[in-house]
């Protein structure tokens, strides 16, 4: 007598269907934690597509933010925002991408709009691709920065991915404390066009010069931080450079001097 073939089990195969479909989803979206005492902080993401990972950079520095306990965090990719009255309850805007092609452009309101807020005396925090200066810039884009990667005019920045080793300049600045130099892989931009002094907090050598990485700025009654690193990749897989843990603290501690939280 011949035996009847093996049969698998019905509720094995729903199960292998269940897992075959969603296998291949994506991580469900960090949720947003109430920080009840923390400072307020706007996180304008956005930027050309397959050129940074912009939009899981944001998503890695809302949860840094607030699992520090000191940030409540609000991620937009729509800049329009900037417009609105509802800019008076952040203390604090951190912008991490570049903004140059026509979908993410900011308009010459959104521009003045987040100058006027950082002249009101809030906090603006600059994050690597933002510094990459648009044709259609107004000049206190500039001022605003101090330093920006451009193209057009000279200097002729330039770009370079290595590992560096930062040098803290400023030891004793709120957004430098407790860290010492360290290394750290990276995409400097160099050979910057400036406008007015920088105050740097941390530089690195480069071509047997010393080139500004990290520096602060006053504009109007605000308090700027702009960093040249933070270039993550757009690809699967990709390391955000914040995932280095000193580096990752600058960052944090920036954001919270610019939001007037510093102690």
């Amino acid at each position: 007598m011949i035996s009847p073939p093996n049969r698998i089990p019905v509720s094995v195969l729903a199960w292998t269907a269940f897992v075959c479909c969603f296998a291949e989803l994506p991580a469900p979206a960090i949720a947003q934690k109430k920080v009840p005492d923390g400072a307020k902080v706007l996180l304008v993401s956005g930027g050309e597509r397959q050129h940074h990972g912009y939009r899981q950079q944001a998503h890695f520095l809302q949860k840094v933010l607030e699992d520090s306990g000191k940030f409540q965090v609000t991620i937009t990719e729509e800049a329009a925002v900037l417009e609105t009255d509802a800019m008076k309850k952040y203390d604090a805007v951190v912008l991490t991408a570049d903004r140059r092609d026509d979908e993410h452009r900011l308009t010459a309101k959104q521009q003045q709009a987040l100058l006027d807020y950082a002249a009101s005396g809030k906090g603006v925090v600059s994050l690597h691709g933002f510094c990459c200066a648009a044709k259609d810039w107004k000049p206190e884009m500039r001022e605003l920065l101090g330093g920006v990667l451009s193209h057009v005019g000279l200097p002729d920045t330039k770009v370079k991915v290595g590992k560096y080793t930062i040098k803290v300049a400023k030891p004793e600045h709120p957004i430098m404390r407790g860290i010492e130099d360290f290394d750290h892989e990276d995409e400097l931009y160099y050979y910057l066009q400036t406008a007015g002094e920088l105050d740097a907090v941390a530089s690195v050598r480069h071509e047997d010069k010393d080139w500004p990485i990290a520096w602060t700025r006053t504009y109007g009654k605000g308090r700027v931080f702009v960093t040249v690193f933070g270039h993550s990749r757009w690809e699967p897989g990709s390391k955000d450079p914040q995932e280095n843990p000193p580096f990752r603290q600058m960052i944090v501690q920036a954001v919270e001097w610019a939001a007037g939280r510093a102690k």
